[in-house]
């Protein structure tokens, strides 16, 4: 027995002789019954991770573990960081699958200047972070997203917004001989 199949929920409407469908919900999100017996498989990559259910430990991943059916909410954490929150359906007798690639919420910045031998002062969003002594400067654990980055250097100064990946590192190119 598997997972009902979901029916789109459709009206039609007439505009000018004209039949217009229009999609209102999906009602694939149907609530299974409670007080029976499913399963749910979680495997992550990286794997390690602490999955719960419905508050329930159940322990690192890869998992593969009879659950009660109904709506639970699942939660995977891995060093410290919540990076899954999802609501879930088990189904009675059939297996809910899931299967995620974990991508850590922080990144890292290489600032790279022209003239190379400036000692410029970083900035991310309002905060010293260092400074360029002669050299690029790469920054770690940035976490992901737009940041505001400034880089000072004597009495001029530059701004840019540099979009911060999970995983990755952004590169910025900073020409200071162009003023």
């Amino acid at each position: 027995m598997g997972m009902p199949v979901g029916r789109w929920v459709r009206k039609m409407l007439f505009i000018s002789g004209l039949a217009l469908v229009v999609v209102l919900a999906q009602d694939g999100d149907s609530v299974p019954p409670r007080g029976k017996q499913g399963r749910i498989h979680i495997a992550t990559n990286p794997p390690n991770a602490t999955a719960y259910l419905g508050g329930e430990n159940l322990g690192v991943t890869p998992i593969d573990t009879p659950f009660q059916t109904g709506r639970h909410t699942l939660t995977v954490i891995l060093n410290g960081e919540e990076l899954i929150r999802q609501r879930v359906n088990i189904w009675p007798d059939s297996t809910t699958v899931i299967e995620k690639g974990l991508v850590m919420p922080y990144g890292s910045l290489k600032i790279t200047t022209d003239p190379i031998k400036c000692n410029c002062i970083v900035y991310i969003d309002s905060l010293d972070v260092g400074s360029t002594q002669g050299a690029p400067l790469t920054i770690n654990n940035i976490r992901s997203g737009s940041r505001a980055i400034r880089i000072v250097d004597g009495k001029r100064s530059k701004e840019y917004n540099v979009m911060i990946f999970g995983e990755k590192t952004a590169e910025l190119f900073v020409d200071l001989k162009g003023e």
